[in-house]
């Protein structure tokens, strides 16, 4: 049987490995030697974020072991005619284990996950969709947008 359940600080660690394994899934060729680096910076954002409460992950288990996991960053915008409180959220990381795939896991934490920021009185929810979850957003009533550009700007040097 599936559960699910909110993350907390005691489970940065996993959080931390299935968005290793998410970025590695995403990102085939990047280079994988600053993992270690990585994965320190990705357990101090969500020491900070995680008891902030400005980041909420959730979890699916199978017999108390974690095989999907979703996470959600709640952030503040200048209101808007559609968005009077300017209240937002970016969903990101997405991961299912690839032997739990196809059951509907990651539907159930998404729909979760909506619940949450509907609670929160989120105006607007976005994320950026691979061609295999796709279908999924659609279903769940995300609809694709035409008009984001991003610009990837160069590190700065310390």
């Amino acid at each position: 049987m599936i559960t699910y359940r909110k993350a907390d600080i005691p489970d940065i660690p996993q959080v931390v490995r299935l968005r290793l394994q998410f970025l590695k899934e995403v990102y085939p060729q990047a280079d994988v030697s600053r993992d270690d680096l990585l994965s320190k910076q990705i357990a101090r954002y969500l020491t900070e974020h995680l008891s902030k409460g400005d980041f909420v992950n959730l979890f699916a288990e199978h017999h108390g072991n974690v095989v999907a996991s979703v996470g959600i960053v709640f952030y503040n915008q200048p209101p808007l005619y559609h968005n009077l409180d300017g209240k937002v959220a970016y969903i990101l990381n997405v991961y299912t284990l690839p032997a739990y795939r196809r059951q509907g896991i990651a539907q159930i934490l998404m729909e979760k996950l909506i619940g949450e920021a509907k609670e929160r009185n989120t105006g607007k929810l976005s994320l950026h969709a691979s061609l295999e979850g796709r279908r999924l957003y659609e279903r769940l009533g995300f609809a694709a947008g035409d008009n984001e550009m991003t610009l990837q700007l160069p590190r700065m040097q310390p």
